[in-house]
């Protein structure tokens, strides 16, 4: 019998099937294994299957019985804008009232008012705000989260968000991603200008993301300027 960190059984087990992502028709495609056991060492799954391959195999210094229980992955969420404070919950009436996006950002809602905030804020603001999002999206099954900056809007101040991120201590992975280019701040008078700004700071970026992101759309970002931050 060999000695792991913990051990977990449960009634059945539902994963994807394969290594690699799957797309389409083929994500119906599910492994299910009834009556699982899986023998955790290091934070890391050394061995699963079965409770009849597995179950006088391991010894666990903790044990999980979950009767009546399914195991699932944790999800991946490749897309997020966690790292922000304040609330725009308010738009959301004006969006149902036919106000376009463009117009709300026009009107100084949108990117633009959570940039207000955000740049009002502390890191700790930051942090506890991030946080508690990171609980909730953990409680509902969320293991990994890419995040967004794309608030602070400036050239000195996307960087700092990144080290924000960098920081944060919590049982999801944090992916940070650089999103400098998300809306053009009122200091400057053009995508272009803006953009030219943000490059001298991408350097810094590439150290503390793992990837860069634009916000492409007519009358924020085209083609031109993603090309030249990307």
């Amino acid at each position: 019998m060999t000695d792991v960190d913990l051990v977990i059984r449960a009634s059945r087990m539902v994963t994807p099937e394969g290594p690699a992502p799957l797309t389409g028709d083929a994500m119906r495609r599910l492994g299910i294994v009834d009556d699982p056991v899986i023998a955790v060492e290091d934070g890391v799954i050394v061995d699963l299957g079965p409770a009849e391959r597995l179950e006088g195999g391991y010894r666990g210094a903790v044990r999980l019985d979950l009767p009546g229980r399914t195991l699932v992955p944790g999800f991946v969420d490749p897309h997020t804008h966690a790292l922000f404070v304040g609330s725009r919950a308010d738009e959301v009436v004006m969006r149902l009232e036919g106000m376009s996006y463009m117009d709300v950002l026009k009107a100084g809602g949108g990117i633009l008012r959570t940039m207000r905030a955000v740049r009002e804020a502390s890191d700790s603001d930051l942090i506890m705000a991030t946080l508690n999002r990171l609980d909730r999206m953990l409680a509902h099954g969320t293991t990994t989260a890419e995040v967004k900056t794309g608030y602070a809007l400036s050239p000195e101040g996307e960087v700092p968000l990144l080290e924000v991120l960098r920081g944060i201590e919590h049982p999801v992975t944090v992916v940070p991603t650089f999103l400098g280019a998300h809306a053009v701040p009122p200091e400057f008078d053009s995508a272009s200008d803006y953009v030219d700004a943000l490059i001298g700071v991408l350097p810094r970026a590439a150290e503390l993301a793992g990837s860069c992101d634009v916000f492409c759309e007519e009358k924020v970002f085209g083609i031109c300027e993603i090309r030249r931050l990307l």
